[in-house]
């Protein structure tokens, strides 16, 4: 009877085994979809200088990075891209345990890259500036088997914050949230009078500048956008809303 039952648990625990593991494979690609989802062609700034390799730089969830290893590549292959460098998410890769997030391509150094002559690796790197071509990566780590949980924009955007500028994903978090009352407004990229902070920045980013006068009971808060058409715009908020969108 002993022997019977030792049996039975192990059947069913492989039995559970297997179907835990399928659910894994299956989430996986619903998890890679989101994630493609949030970062895929979104624009990062960097806020450090990426080597031009493959490897790219590994992070962890808790911010830390070997700055080491990143500038030995670098001394090694190059400079993918500089502080202040806007670069564009090209791939994302979801790994058991960490996600690949290509910029610019991804890094050089695959097989295709190694069939490059010398000559037209230099034209490469003439033509960006005397960066090498090729792009860089950010390998994402976690200390466990990635879940949905681990996805969440919000996590992903602090988890990011000391490589590169999360902007452009925190102003999808925005959007995400915008008052039904100015949806409308906002896709046709308009600012209107009584939107907050959070929405204008929804809707036109990061300002250039930001001000507040003092002076004025309550003070005044005045962010500074410069337009495609060369036009400089400063909206004014007063406790948090705003009264005046001014347009030179």
């Amino acid at each position: 009877m002993k022997k019977l039952s030792i049996l039975v648990i192990m059947i069913f625990g492989t039995v559970a085994t297997f179907f835990g593991q399928e659910l894994v494979r299956a989430n996986r690609v619903e998890y890679q979809k989101k994630l493609e989802s949030i970062l895929l062609n979104k624009r990062l700034v960097a806020k450090v200088a990426f080597p031009a390799w493959k490897t790219g730089i590994d992070l962890k969830t808790d911010g830390t990075w070997d700055q080491r290893w990143a500038t030995r590549n670098i001394k090694a292959h190059g400079v993918g891209f500089e502080v202040g460098d806007a670069a564009s998410v090209t791939a994302v890769y979801l790994r058991e345990k960490h996600i690949e997030i290509h910029l610019n391509g991804g890094g050089f150094g695959t097989a295709a890259d190694m069939m490059l002559s010398s000559d037209r690796k230099l034209e490469a790197r003439e033509s960006l500036g005397g960066k090498a071509p090729g792009g860089s990566r950010i390998n994402l780590r976690f200390d466990h088997p990635i879940t949905e949980t681990d996805l969440d924009l919000a996590k992903l955007m602090s988890y990011l914050e000391p490589l590169v500028d999360t902007s452009s994903l925190r102003q999808d978090v925005a959007k995400q949230a915008l008052p039904d009352e100015f949806k409308e407004a906002a896709k046709r990229g308009e600012i209107v009078m009584g939107m907050d902070k959070q929405t204008v920045f929804a809707i036109l980013g990061e300002p250039k500048n930001k001000s507040v006068d003092l002076n004025a009971d309550p003070p005044l808060e005045k962010w500074q956008y410069e337009l495609k058409d060369l036009k400089t715009r400063i909206i004014t908020f007063k406790e948090g809303k705003v009264i005046k969108i001014a347009d030179f």
